[in-house]
């Protein structure tokens, strides 16, 4: 009896080794088939290193334990940006290059800032992970902006580079666009940020920009005089509208007055005229002698000046009485 209870005790202990052996065993083959995609990233799954092409989404999936493995692949914006003469460390969505460096068409160094936006499609990504790698962006994107800027640039002399900026930025973009139209991504953003120039040509853009804006001074002076000679020419001519009006104004009514005055003498003429016609044709010889007559106070004049057809000028006015008896 006791025997037998010895060898069941051995037994018993292997048997409950084993159902956790298995037990432990499931567990861990039921974590490694179920995995989670998070939102901005797929999940690209290989069966004994290859890919699949049926991308996954976020999410929850399953996987076959030790036959497959699940690569999750970021495709939320990523930026490229192109700055300083040091290359920086990458975070997160963002590449951080130095500076490009290319030369004018004169083989003058100059540097470019510029940043990049772009997406990988997310339906694409086992085509990026089989092609490229996760290192895609060394191996396609940062080369094939680096050709395009030193291909544009190229074109261009250092000097004038500051003012076709954006029209550099345009082409770069323009290039750029059409060379992502073949790739499984979608160009977001270009822009230039600074162009670096060499210390002669910075120094030549500067007196370049001195010159304008002399030049620039000396045309508003120049517009502002022209002006101001307009305002003058306008007051003058205002003024000599003004002067003339007054002129012509002041010269009619001196005409009316005139006008006035001379119709006035002739009227007052006129009538003067009529009065004396009248006053010539009531006078006769015995009026004048009875006004003589009527007038006289009894003294005899010394001498009377007279206009009688039968008088001479100077007649004393004894001989005057004389004949007027020897009429009566």
């Amino acid at each position: 009896m006791a025997i037998n209870t010895v060898v069941k005790a051995p037994s018993q202990f292997m048997s409950r080794l084993r159902t956790g052996i298995i037990v432990v065993v499931v567990l861990i083959l039921a974590m490694g088939t179920s995995y989670t995609i998070t939102s901005g990233t797929v999940g690209v799954l290989s069966t004994f290193g290859k890919y699949s092409d049926d991308v996954k989404l976020p999410g929850l999936h399953f996987k076959f334990p030790l036959a497959q493995r699940i690569q999750v692949f970021d495709v939320k914006l990523q930026t490229a940006t192109y700055k300083g003469h040091e290359e920086q460390r990458d975070e997160e969505g963002v590449f951080n290059r130095p500076s490009i460096q290319v030369l004018d068409n004169k083989s003058l160094p100059i540097g470019l800032e510029l940043s990049v936006q772009f997406t990988p499609v997310a339906e694409r990504a086992n085509e990026i992970l089989s092609k490229y790698g996760e290192t895609y962006f060394d191996k396609l994107i940062n080369p094939m902006i680096r050709d395009i800027v030193r291909d544009v640039v190229g074109k261009y002399q250092a000097e004038d580079l500051a003012d076709k900026r954006s029209e550099i930025g345009r082409e770069i973009q323009t290039r750029l666009a059409k060379n992502f139209e073949s790739l499984p991504f979608v160009l977001n953003m270009v822009a230039l940020r600074d162009v670096q120039l060499p210390p002669i040509v910075m120094k030549k853009v500067e007196e370049v920009q001195i010159a304008k804006q002399e030049e620039q001074r000396l045309a508003m002076i120049e517009k502002q005089a022209r002006k101001d000679q307009e305002i003058k020419t306008i007051q003058a001519n205002t003024r000599l509208i003004e002067v003339t009006t007054q002129a012509k104004a002041d010269a009619e009514k001196k005409r009316i007055e005139a006008d006035a005055e001379a119709y006035q003498i002739k009227a007052k003429a006129e009538a003067v005229a009529g009065s004396n016609k009248l006053i010539a044709a009531s006078i006769t010889p015995d009026l004048i002698e009875y006004r003589s007559v009527d007038q006289w106070d009894g003294h005899y004049p010394q001498m009377l000046i007279g206009s009688m057809p039968n008088q001479g000028m100077m007649l004393s006015m004894p001989q005057l009485a004389e004949q007027r008896q020897e009429r009566r």
